[in-house]
């Protein structure tokens, strides 16, 4: 599209310039005044619950006064105290607790995704937990052609694993179809992601061991969909979002706008009322990824110290 914008003589001259801007992203002079010099440290924008989980289990109780390398805002270091309180992991002293805190501190995981994967035992789900886990660590389940008929073949393909409870329920049913045959073919034709999913085999045999080693039960809820649901809800009830009467989902604290995500099975059916997001993205809109349909009563009944009646109720 520049070929006739400069001189032909001039071509060679102009070639540096012509690359430069089809590699350059044009914005206004306003815009560039408000760019920050630098990416802030991932410190200062992550969430600090891991973080602060780890220091806790190495002895060091005043996370305030830590001399970290970036210091993070008080207002995260706060929040990520609040969230481990609220799971159990720390008590009112700030300590560690034992055995939730130390045993949530053991393992590579979120520490929402550990408190889930701690109490599957009791909750007797956990054979159904390490798999939705080990599929939340991997990427790209799905194959997602580029477009025309395989795409709708693609479509057509992941309805049939693609459940009324939501993304995670989705995940578990991929993963159980999936453990029956582990062939590449099967995969192919239903537009599945062989070595993903042999990945999340991997992690699963991982978290298996771990659940040996801490002896905790493997148990199987034998089908039994709302073991599973309320086990998510105990571990990742501080990321629920209700539908607000104008249409967007609000988080119960803080009340913040939030969008069911795209590619969420929950996309284009009727908007449940109350939903656990694993995830946010932020692009256009704030989108909740990884979704999970759940009732309000759990949330009083499996964290009373964190939800109310009155904290709950959208109207």
């Amino acid at each position: 599209m520049f070929n006739n914008v400069f001189p032909a003589k001039q071509g060679v001259q102009y070639s540096a310039i012509i690359q430069t801007i089809r590699h350059s992203r044009l914005y206004t002079e306003d815009a560039f005044e408000k760019f920050v010099e630098a990416t802030p440290p991932e410190m200062q924008r992550s969430d600090l619950a891991p973080a602060i989980l780890q220091l806790k289990a190495l002895g060091i109780d005043n996370v305030l006064r830590f001399n970290f390398p970036s210091p993070p805002p008080t207002k995260n270091l706060l929040c990520g105290l609040e969230l481990l309180y609220a799971l159990g992991a720390i008590d009112n002293n700030g300590e560690l607790t034992s055995p939730l805190g130390a045993t949530m501190a053991e393992m590579p995981l979120d520490p929402v995704y550990a408190k889930c994967l701690i109490i599957s035992g009791t909750m007797e789900c956990s054979a159904e937990i390490t798999i939705i886990l080990a599929m939340l660590q991997v990427q790209n389940v799905f194959t997602i052609p580029g477009g025309g008929q395989a795409a709708l073949k693609a479509r057509v393909a992941r309805r049939k694993f693609e459940a009324e409870e939501g993304d995670l329920i989705t995940l578990l049913n991929v993963y159980t179809a999936y453990e029956s045959q582990k062939v590449t073919s099967w995969c192919h034709q239903n537009f599945l992601n062989h070595k993903t999913l042999r990945r999340a085999t991997e992690i699963r045999t991982q978290m298996c061991k771990m659940l040996k080693k801490l002896n905790i039960p493997l148990i199987s809820c034998q089908g039994d969909t709302e073991k599973v649901l309320r086990c998510i809800t105990a571990g990742l009830f501080p990321n629920t979002a209700y539908l607000h009467y104008t249409g967007v989902y609000r988080t119960v604290r803080g009340s913040r706008e939030l969008h069911i995500h795209p590619n969420s099975c929950l996309y284009t059916v009727q908007q449940p009322q109350w939903l656990i997001f694993c995830e946010i993205l932020h692009t256009s809109k704030t989108y909740m990824r990884e979704l999970t349909v759940v009732k309000p009563e759990w949330l009083e009944e499996l964290a009373p110290h964190f939800y109310q009646r009155r904290a709950i109720d959208p109207f």
